[in-house]
């Protein structure tokens, strides 16, 4: 439960105190717990921080891990000890470059690396670079051909409005020719009625003309 020992100890001085807590809990407020008072659980809880502390007073807790420096660094032993400068070792640039490039030689004869791999890692990049750019007309065309056919579609789009457009201006005209075939209808019926009703005004007209002779002729005849 207690991996070292100053989880240990900071487990019982947390749970005294809580006790602590609590008993001055129950004391201010008289509460009780059978026979459990405030002043039970107060005194349990002061005893047990009392032997808490004087277990840390006696016996000081250590850090858990330590190293040992002054194995590695004798001159922590000594207060006035001073680090000794270390020699460093120097090439010259000449025996550096020639045992980078023995190294370097060395390393590529192990991973088996010629000049034929590279030419053969060369042509095989060539290929690729290739490809990509095969691959980028063949890109290229199909975004021109989708192109072509966007604006294949936009064109019959526009094909069918104007059909629609015009197939409403037909049947716009047909509705005026109808209309105007039945204004002159109606107009000719009306000119058949008022020379029918002028001739029959004409009839009336002599009508009463020979009635006002047959009345005139009457008088003149009473008078007589």
């Amino acid at each position: 439960m207690f991996k070292t020992k100053a989880n240990r100890t900071n487990f019982f001085y947390s749970f005294f105190a809580a006790i602590v807590i609590l008993g001055a809990l129950f004391k201010m407020t008289h509460w009780h717990l059978g026979p459990i008072g405030g002043n039970l659980m107060l005194g349990i809880g002061l005893g047990a921080e009392v032997l808490v502390f004087l277990s840390m007073a006696f016996f000081p807790e250590q850090a858990e891990e330590s190293y040992a420096w002054e194995n590695v660094y004798p001159e922590l032993l000594d207060e006035n000890a001073v680090a000794k400068p270390r020699k460093a070792v120097s090439f010259s640039n000449d025996e550096l470059n020639v045992s980078l490039s023995d190294k370097l030689d060395k390393m590529l004869e192990e991973a088996n690396l010629d000049v034929s791999l590279f030419e053969r890692l060369k042509s095989g990049l060539d290929k690729f670079s290739g490809s990509v750019e095969k691959i980028n007309e063949t890109v290229d065309v199909s975004a021109a051909t989708q192109k072509y056919n966007d604006q294949l579609v936009l064109a019959s789009s526009h094909l069918e409005s104007m059909n629609a457009l015009y197939a409403l201006q037909l049947e716009h005209g047909r509705t005026q020719s109808e209309y105007s075939k039945k204004y002159v209808e109606d107009m000719q019926k009306s000119a058949q009625h008022s020379e029918n009703f002028n001739n029959e005004l004409q009839g009336l007209t002599s009508n009463l003309n020979n009635l006002n002779r047959v009345y005139g002729g009457m008088l003149s005849a009473m008078k007589a």
